[in-house]
């Protein structure tokens, strides 16, 4: 009896004859080679999704490996791209590929055993061709890079889009190296983050690959989105994950909070101690008023108000039982008659003074600190919000159409400069006073991290400036920004990055990163910055001549 070679045995014997024959326009085949060849082809273009001239590979699917003979040939377009995590996952080898190839589906898989520069292109134009782009987030890696690449598709190919996430679990370990609770909390937040963008885009979340592979099926079979693949026929659901769902419990989370709060405060304490020694000289313990005053000026640029009116604000507004106190000492302490820049004042009082000075600053700028504080309204929507994800069927359809109608509405300004951790003290004395000095306005970060509690403003103040600054530091893993960095960037929002690589000894919120640990955060700096060198967005290392390029930008007639 005989035997008809399958689609993939006569795959590799076409492949064979190419290798043998390297003119193998010329090569021959069996009339039931020919009848299968020619039924492949037929089910492809009536797909079109491939095409397939004769001077390309013959391979129906990519590893990676394969070699045009011809330079500039036109490669195959591949149904899928598998992308994601790689090493040392093995969730392509073990499910995405033998259902594909059982499925008949092309494929390429960038997951190679020996990468090379000559493959991005390749890589590229796979990933630009695919019908459907299936991402996994795996907790086996710490995944900078691939959150940063999801982040940036969730705005460029959004209904191609196919996401799977595995979410971390406290106390587990990364390739050997167990994940402490600062940095589970760090990664929970990207992928927390990404969860955010996800939704603005009406993109799901799959909780399997398996279950992202009948919805990759029924997108390629039906011609339909990712969006159309929720449907209660087909069994596909999305999930939604959270900080505590692994292992964290909300007091836990809590005192993260609390730690990088106390780190934040401990380090504007240093940089007041450093400012109070300076004007200090002879070592006594206490400055003259107008000496400290004139430091703060310089420093926290408080120079629209004038000491005669903090000192009235001093007077009239108390914030707190021992502020009351030591505020009282410093009133009590000026003479009936005589200049009060000459009263000297201890430490503690030149803080405390720093806080007033700061705060009076906030408030003349317009900035309400109430819009950090969520209200009963606010925290209404969200548990009613939370229930209708549970019962309707279609959980993206108006969900947040509906809820950032309760989105505060910013004014117009030149630029939104977005920082995290130890560079919201930049900000306020360097960044705030040069910008306004050329008489520019600007939005502000709300807290000193991006996370989703606060990402709705601050895309709101990104919507309502003309540009934004967005500052990746060598003092924090980054996970979060650098996902709204590529976001931005996939929505053409004019955009200014500066970038720090992450230095050998790395301290990271009291951790020591390993070697290992840098590396895979500096990978994800190295992508971010590559994709937007590609798309024209500036990118600068050195965080002064970002601001500088920020402004000249911003001053420029076009």
């Amino acid at each position: 009896m005989l035997l008809l070679p399958n689609c993939l045995q006569l795959c590799k014997k076409l492949r064979h004859d190419a290798e043998d024959c390297p003119d193998y326009t010329d090569a021959c085949i069996m009339l039931e080679e020919f009848c299968i060849f020619a039924a492949e082809l037929a089910r492809l273009c009536e797909r079109g999704t491939a095409t397939v001239p004769m001077n390309t590979s013959c391979s129906l699917h990519g590893d990676g490996k394969g070699i045009n003979h011809k330079t500039g040939s036109k490669r195959m377009a591949y149904e899928v791209f598998l992308g994601g995590s790689c090493n040392p996952t093995t969730w392509r080898s073990d499910i995405a590929i033998p259902t594909l190839q059982n499925l008949g589906i092309t494929y390429y898989n960038p997951q190679v055993s020996q990468w090379g520069p000559e493959l991005i292109a390749q890589e590229y134009e796979a990933k630009q061709t695919a019908r459907v782009l299936l991402f996994v987030i795996d907790n086996q890696t710490r995944n900078s890079a691939g959150i940063i690449e999801a982040a940036q598709l969730a705005a460029t190919r959004s209904e191609s889009l196919v996401l799977v996430i595995y979410p971390y679990r406290q106390g587990q370990t990364i390739l050997g190296e167990t994940v402490s609770t600062q940095e589970y909390y760090d990664l929970m937040n990207g992928l927390l983050v990404l969860q955010y963008l996800m939704e603005r885009q009406r993109i799901p979340i799959f909780k399997s690959v398996s279950v992202a592979l009948h919805c990759t099926s029924k997108m390629l079979r039906e011609k339909i989105n990712v969006q159309d693949c929720m449907s209660t026929e087909g069994g596909i659901r999305p999930i939604r994950i959270s900080l505590t769902q692994n292992g964290m419990d909300a007091v836990t989370y809590s005192q993260c909070l609390v730690t990088k709060a106390s780190k934040e405060v401990g380090y504007r304490r240093r940089k007041l101690r450093e400012i109070f020694k300076s004007i200090d000289v002879d070592d006594s313990g206490t400055v003259k008023l107008g000496e400290a005053w004139i430091m703060l000026q310089s420093n926290t640029m408080c120079n629209n108000v004038s000491l005669s009116d903090l000192l009235n604000t001093v007077n009239k507004s108390v914030r707190c039982v021992r502020h009351a106190e030591i505020y009282r000492t410093l009133i009590d302490g000026f003479p009936a008659k005589g200049d009060p820049t000459e009263l000297r004042i201890n430490f503690e009082q030149f803080c405390v003074l720093a806080s007033e000075s700061l705060w009076t600053r906030t408030k003349s700028n317009g900035i309400s600190c109430e819009s950090e504080i969520p209200s009963v309204w606010n925290i209404l929507c969200r548990k009613t919000s939370n229930f209708l994800r549970r019962v309707i069927v279609h959980p993206f359809n108006h969900f947040l159409d509906w809820t950032n109608s309760f989105v505060q509405e910013f004014e117009k300004r030149d630029i939104y400069i977005g920082v995290v951790s130890k560079d919201l003290f930049w900000l306020e004395s360097s960044a705030v006073p040069l910008i306004e000095s050329m008489r520019l306005s600007l939005h502000r970060p709300s807290l000193n991290e991006y996370n989703v509690r606060v990402l709705p403003q601050e895309l709101q103040k990104i919507k309502n400036s003309r540009l934004i600054l967005l500052i990746v530091p060598q003092h924090s893993r980054g996970i979060a920004i650098m996902a709204l960095a590529a976001h931005l960037i996939g929505l053409r929002v004019k955009l200014v990055l500066c970038v720090q690589t992450l230095p050998e000894g790395s301290i990271v919120s009291d951790d020591q990163l390993t070697e290992q640990a840098r590396k895979d955060y500096n990978r994800g700096r190295m992508y971010l910055s590559d994709y937007a060198t590609r798309e024209g967005v500036p990118v600068f290392q050195n965080i002064a001549d970002a601001l500088q390029h920020a402004i000249q930008l911003v001053q420029s007639p076009c």
